[in-house]
């Protein structure tokens, strides 16, 4: 509200009111502007937003999607317990925007599995002290990942055997 009698003043001042309302409120204009796109939201996706389940860029994004769109992603939410990501509410906010957006959609965005490879670095102060110092870094690695394969088979006779019980 403060926002809007602001805006309506009529007249230029040296800042935008966005920015003025949020550093009065100790947030960016930017932050302010968020906000006021969030009101697009439906009350169930909101929810989500206020307690941290959708971060507040999330929200923003997907508040430009159609009311019946919103519904379509709560479905999903609700059927999947996964929530969008960022980069996820922007392809739905676009193909919205198109007016390409259907549900079968939404569902293929939010379940595609991300092809995220693992990168490990342990630092060589960690474990210099269970390798002599003449080991090279492949002779380290050999050690690590004989060890890694034995944990694997052990892990897995463990459920084997749990599984029979």
């Amino acid at each position: 509200m403060k926002y809007d009698a602001m805006k309506h003043q009529g007249s230029k001042g040296e800042k935008y009111t966005a920015d003025m309302v949020g550093e009065a409120a100790g947030d960016s204009g930017r932050t302010v502007q968020r906000y006021i796109r969030l009101a697009a939201l439906s009350d169930a996706l909101l929810e989500y937003v206020d307690n941290n389940k959708i971060p507040m860029i999330v929200g923003e994004k997907l508040s430009y999607l159609k009311p019946e769109e919103q519904e379509w992603l709560l479905e999903v939410i609700a059927n999947s317990s996964i929530f969008p990501t960022k980069q996820q509410a922007e392809q739905l906010k676009e193909c919205s925007a198109n007016g390409k957006l259907n549900q079968s959609y939404i569902y293929a965005v939010l379940l595609k599995k991300e092809s995220s490879k693992i990168n490990v670095t342990i630092p060589a102060k960690k474990i210099g002290n269970y390798f002599p110092e003449t080991y090279s870094k492949e002779q380290i690695e050999e050690v690590i990942f004989m060890l890694l394969d034995k944990w694997k088979e052990n892990k897995k006779g463990v459920a084997d055997a749990e599984d029979t019980v």
